[in-house]
């Protein structure tokens, strides 16, 4: 009986003590940890309820956050945390908001400004726990000096500063003349441009064109942007822009003119040669004339002459072939007859009673038969 009731306590014991067993730390999900001292434990008793919370950083998307410890085991963790998002920072006059990196925590953006403004604070802001962890910086219009007073000529409107864009005007008095751009601009870098233009006086020299003269335009003096148009001398012709313009920087643009001498190709007559005339060169007015080769015969002019137009007037001459001549025979019907002596009684038929006429091509030249008789 003893025996039974000390097995039964042992039981019992072993029991209880199986039932009360501690549970190790906890691990939890992502981006958390055990809330408050329970972090700084390695052992929980049984029964013993934790709780977890998000990381800095970290917000709760739901389910409990809290789990128990039951024979040596954690019930399970249902919450989940995720990245706390710092949402849009709102706009940068003239400037722009780079959202590359994201807008949650840990996230950075980056403003720049537009061209001609300056950025004045923090280019950088990084999304922090309790959001965007700086002020936006601002962007400011940038300003440009005045340029240097002109030592001839003068510009407005004439202020101690100008913005970004802002067009001031340049003028030259009487008879200067504006060489550059009339109006400046104030740019992004700060610095007026083009560059700053400058007054001149302009007069160009006389031109004078070699085998050319004057055809119209100006006759001096010669100021900016004065035209004068020339023409060839007979016999010459031009190679290049007949009218030019007196131009900023005092010289002729574009080249003077060039007169050079007219000159035609040599002539070629197809079946034809040189006669008499100019072997070339073939300037102005020379003449040239050609005769046809044997066989053939000219149908034009054969005497060229060379025009202000480079070419040959009139036409070139042209050779085409004599057409063969055939035999052709006329017959009386006495021509037929054998040519008689003469009859001494006054009988029989005279020579001239029966004559025939023709002409044969031959080999050395055109032969005439006449009374029956090749001559």
């Amino acid at each position: 009986m003893a025996a039974s009731f000390l097995l039964l306590l042992t039981s019992v014991g072993l029991f209880l003590s199986a039932q009360a067993q501690d549970c190790s730390k906890p691990v939890g999900g992502d981006n958390m940890d055990l809330k408050g001292d329970d972090i700084l434990l390695q052992t929980f008793p049984d029964g013993i309820k934790v709780t977890f919370a998000c990381n800095v950083g970290y917000q709760s998307v739901g389910g409990s956050a809290s789990i128990t410890c039951t024979a040596a085991a954690w019930s399970p963790l249902r919450m989940t945390c995720e990245r706390k998002s710092c949402g849009a920072i709102g706009d940068v006059p003239n400037g722009q908001v780079d959202y590359s990196e994201g807008i949650q925590f840990g996230d950075k953006l980056t403003v720049t400004c537009d061209p001609g403004y300056d950025l004045v604070g923090n280019s950088i802001i990084q999304c922090g726990h309790e959001g965007w962890m700086g002020r936006l910086p601002v962007c400011e219009v940038k300003h440009c000096d005045p340029p240097v007073d002109p030592t001839i000529g003068s510009f407005y409107p004439v202020k101690e500063t100008y913005e970004y864009r802002e067009v001031i005007q340049f003028s030259c008095p009487e008879p200067f003349t504006l060489n550059g751009s009339k109006s400046l601009s104030c740019s992004e870098t700060g610095v007026f441009q083009p560059a700053a233009p400058k007054c001149v006086q302009v007069e160009c020299k006389e031109p004078v064109v070699k085998f050319g003269h004057w055809d119209s335009g100006s006759r001096g003096p010669y100021t900016y942007k004065t035209t004068v148009m020339f023409k060839c001398n007979e016999g010459y012709r031009m190679t290049n822009s007949a009218t030019i313009i007196c131009g900023i920087n005092s010289q002729w643009e574009p080249e003077l003119p060039k007169c050079e001498p007219v000159e035609c190709e040599e002539p070629v007559v197809k079946f034809g040669h040189w006669d008499s005339g100019s072997q070339g060169p073939y300037t102005y007015k020379t003449t040239v004339t050609f005769k046809c080769n044997e066989g053939y015969k000219m149908t034009n002019s054969a005497t060229i002459i060379c025009g202000s137009n480079s070419q040959w007037g009139p036409e070139l001459p042209k050779c085409e072939a004599v057409p063969a001549v055939q035999t052709t025979t006329t017959k009386s019907p006495e021509a037929t007859k054998k040519p008689t002596a003469p009859d001494p009684n006054g009988g029989g038929e005279s020579l001239s009673t029966g004559v025939a006429l023709g002409v044969v091509l031959a080999a050395n030249g055109l032969m005439l038969l006449v009374h029956n008789y090749w001559m």
